[in-house]
């Protein structure tokens, strides 16, 4: 049974079960520290935004990519 306990007015304390195992509780780490790094992240984005921000990304994936493979 997982349990979660206040230390102080900054942390929290989750106790959970030893059959989640380590990857389990990377998991769990992986997605508090998403959410910590994320606090301020704007709640919505626009369409025309999230293109973009794709785009972006993606050309700078196809410039890594040909580089690696020397395609250009």
């Amino acid at each position: 049974m997982m349990a979660t306990e206040a230390i102080d007015k900054d942390y929290v304390m989750i106790k959970v079960p030893k059959s989640i195992g380590i990857s389990g509780i990377r998991r769990i780490r992986d997605y508090a520290r998403f959410l910590e790094i994320n606090k301020n992240a704007p709640k919505k984005m626009s369409k025309k935004k999230v293109t973009a921000l794709a785009d972006e990304v993606t050309a700078a994936a196809w410039v890594k990519f040909k580089k690696k493979y020397n395609l250009q």
